[in-house]
């Protein structure tokens, strides 16, 4: 069960139904905007031949997906004679870009500008919208007593498009020490669960600041990172994750980022060869009917935002350089689009 809306309110409001599957990241996204709209949700798992209405239930006004979920969702347009509007997070594959309301595209993405298009600058963090409450006693833990200011880290791991090996950890560890020590604080550092354990011994055995190591243990109800979130007085995260790295720069405190060094698939250079030999025209067309998807660039978007003052690079000196205090509007300018769509039904 959600937290969602109920369906007995005494005016009509949008039926939406949110394409659920097995990725936490994805689930969570679709989660904070079904939330944000206000509108009554129900969660349809992607699973099997494609989701339908229970007994006594209609098709929905909206749908959104992520994912794998995008095929589930057209299915369920198409069944409802096309009276659904479709939502996707993300990049569209095997779907023709215009035969979908609205595409929000996560900010790594690179996907052509369109009518049907919203770029957002930070992807939607389960936090969004949601009361900051305390899941852990903060007066448990041991490192209450760790000297102020506290940087928190969080250190991610290694993905298909980047390398985060021992390496990498004894780096992080190495310049977040320095920039501690200069100051006189300490660390509270996290792993993540892409985070393997010989990395995380890797950072720790080089880390010379005070500080403490929490390991990531899954479903662990002590995890300290939601008061640490709270009491940061500044933040350092590896480059590995846009969701990681918009959820430290929401906390309003300074973020610095670790740029990570990428490394290339099979896929990527038959994709970036494609990219580069086909005429454009034609790789518009296979990009416009979902055979080909866009481009995932973080690392760029990373450059974007540390010019644009929302990140700065751990290691490097700021000088008296301007943070962006840009207001944090991407989810209401979500929820204004769908609305629109929606206008009729209101």
């Amino acid at each position: 069960m959600t937290d969602f809306p109920s369906r007995e309110t005494p005016e009509r409001q949008p039926l939406v139904w949110l394409m659920i599957d097995s990725n936490a990241g994805e689930t969570g996204q679709i989660r904070v905007l079904g939330r944000a709209l206000g509108w009554p949700c129900i969660e349809k798992s992607i699973d099997g031949p494609g989701p339908a209405p229970a007994i006594g239930e209609a098709w929905p006004d909206l749908v959104i997906s992520f994912g794998k979920g995008l095929r589930a969702a057209t299915t369920v347009v198409a069944r409802s004679d096309r009276r659904t509007r479709l939502v996707h997070l993300g990049r569209p594959r095997w779907v023709r870009l215009d035969a979908i309301d609205l595409i929000i595209p996560m900010p790594q993405d690179r996907l052509p500008a369109a009518a049907n298009v919203l770029p957002i600058r930070m992807s939607f963090n389960d936090r969004i919208g949601v009361p900051e409450a305390v899941a852990v006693d903060a007066s448990a833990g041991g490192w209450q007593d760790l000297p102020r200011p506290r940087s928190v880290v969080l250190v991610g791991g290694a993905t298909r498009h980047f390398r985060f090996d021992e390496h990498d950890a004894r780096k992080l560890g190495t310049l977040a020490s320095q920039h501690a020590q200069a100051r006189g604080g300490s660390l509270l550092v996290t792993t993540s669960p892409r985070t393997g354990a010989s990395t995380a011994q890797a950072l720790q055995s080089v880390v010379q600041a005070p500080h403490f190591l929490y390991e990531y243990r899954r479903d662990d109800d002590a995890n300290p990172l939601p008061v640490w979130l709270q009491q940061a007085d500044d933040l350092i995260v590896t480059g590995d994750s846009a969701s990681m790295l918009a959820e430290a720069w929401r906390t309003g405190r300074p973020v610095q980022v670790l740029p990570l060094a990428s490394h290339s698939t099979p896929m990527r250079r038959w994709l970036s060869g494609l990219q580069r030999r086909c005429p454009k025209a034609l790789y518009e067309f296979l990009l416009k009917r979902g055979i080909v998807a866009a481009p995932v660039d973080l690392a760029s978007w990373i450059d974007e935002r540390i010019a644009e003052g929302d990140f700065s690079v751990l290691g490097q000196s700021d000088g008296n350089r301007q943070r962006s205090l840009r207001a944090d509007d991407d989810l209401a300018r979500a929820v204004a689009r769908i609305r629109s769509l929606l206008v009729d039904r209101l």
